[in-house]
């Protein structure tokens, strides 16, 4: 499927109102890629809210054009004034007949007017297609830089066509063309395969190069450890003065060696990485399937990973749990449901209170 169908669908999801949460941040963000999709979306968010007692026929047919025209002059970079497009001459009134005429017809139903929405939205994106394909000025070489909040997970795709998803906290940095970006945080990587042209990822001290793959990366700021999962494919780490092969079903993970004196070393540690038997998943990529799974880590470490997923944050009384390992499997359940289970576990009490929580 081509990203311009994938376009049309989600604009007509979201006309009908079944836009999923996913599906909606994925639209977010192709608007934000492109001021042309701006547009129609601003156009569209015109037309599609009925007035109570309907439209008649020739109002639905000047809504139509209104709204066609609205959006060729969005995309042209024209003002509109008042509602009215500027340089468009306003709709004659309708005559004294006309308006009586008007009155006796019966007003559609909500359906109708629907339907002259989704005709407004095949019509532009008729000219949105056709504006795309035209040649166009070559433009300096920019980046752009993509985040998911606390909270959120976010998916796009790459100017090369690789896919990103981005958990919770993370930000990506990436050129406008070509394969190399520059992360903070962590993203699952589905790498379009070109032998020719590695993609380059920066993430903490080192660089992934790979040359078509699937892969997770995780290197957010104030850890200590650079983790990289290769599902498949082939891919390398770069670290100063040497370099990694990975194989696929493996981690590496890098963790500065502080009491080396001048520049720490990274020591490296590779592991195998399997389908949990337990709870049917990769552990270190459950998150792209909104699994939360933990097993073994530190009281410490999981509290960082419930502060991304829930946009909340921790507060220790004292030091007593912080080493403690945990172990834990959690979809689609509250932040009381998952500290519930984890009191279980500890036997340490907490208080919940606004996005706080203090472990006593």
């Amino acid at each position: 499927m081509s990203d311009q169908d994938r376009i049309v669908i989600l604009l007509s999801r979201q006309l009908a109102g079944e836009l999923s949460p996913a599906e909606a941040e994925e639209l977010r963000l192709a608007l934000e890629q492109d001021p042309m999709l701006q547009a129609l979306s601003a156009a569209l968010d015109g037309v599609t809210d009925a007035p109570p007692d309907g439209v008649t026929e020739r109002e639905e047919r000047q809504m139509m054009e209104r709204g066609l025209r609205q959006w060729r002059l969005r995309a042209a970079g024209l003002h509109v004034v008042s509602g009215v497009e500027a340089g468009v001459p306003m709709e004659e009134p309708a005559s004294a007949m006309e308006q009586g005429r008007s009155r006796r017809m019966l007003r559609i139903r909500m359906v109708r007017w629907s339907a002259a929405a989704a005709a407004i939205v095949l019509g532009t994106l008729g000219v949105y297609h056709y504006n795309r394909n035209q040649p166009r000025a070559q433009a300096p070489v920019g980046w752009k830089e993509v985040g998911a909040k606390y909270g959120t997970r976010s998916y796009l795709e790459l100017p090369d066509g690789s896919k990103l998803w981005l958990n919770a906290g993370s930000k990506v940095r990436y050129a406008a063309k070509g394969r190399e970006l520059t992360l903070s945080g962590e993203g699952f990587f589905d790498v379009k395969h070109d032998p020719e042209h590695p993609f380059l990822i920066h993430a903490g001290s080192v660089v992934v190069k790979v040359l078509g793959t699937s892969l997770n990366v995780r290197a957010y700021p104030g850890d200590s450890v650079v983790e990289t999962t290769l599902i498949e494919g082939k891919a390398e780490i770069d670290f100063p003065g040497r370099a990694i092969a990975l194989r696929p079903s493996e981690k590496v993970t890098a963790k500065a060696d502080n009491r080396v004196v001048g520049k720490p070393q990274p020591n490296i540690e590779r592991h195998s990485v399997t389908v949990d038997p337990t709870y049917k998943t990769i552990i270190e990529t459950s998150w792209v399937e909104d699994k939360l799974v933990f097993r073994k880590e530190p009281f410490r470490e999981v509290a960082a990973k419930l502060e991304r997923w829930y946009n909340i944050r921790f507060h220790f009384g004292n030091d007593k749990y912080l080493d403690e390992e945990l172990t834990g499997y959690f979809k689609d359940q509250p932040i009381k449901n998952v500290m519930d289970a984890l009191q279980l576990s500890l036997g340490f009490h907490y208080e919940l209170a606004g996005d706080s929580i203090l472990i006593k």
